[in-house]
């Protein structure tokens, strides 16, 4: 597995949000890391990329359809 150029402080300037908000989505997904100068794996940092760029889902999905 590769390495990005890119610690989690990075990440988190990169897309406007703060460094707790990618810690948090490392410790969601399981990405181990050290402090907020650690580099990510290229995966990972696609994985938290991912989640940051995709709007929340409907909380609808945890009822069930009407009929």
């Amino acid at each position: 597995m590769g390495f990005v150029d890119m610690a989690i402080a990075q990440l988190a300037a990169d897309y406007g949000v703060s460094v707790e908000v990618v810690c948090d989505w490392c410790d969601r997904l399981g990405i181990r890391y050290t402090n907020p100068q650690t580099r990510l794996p290229l995966e990972d940092a696609k994985a938290i990329i991912l989640a940051l760029t995709t709007p929340p889902a409907s909380d609808q999905r945890d009822t069930p359809p009407q009929s």
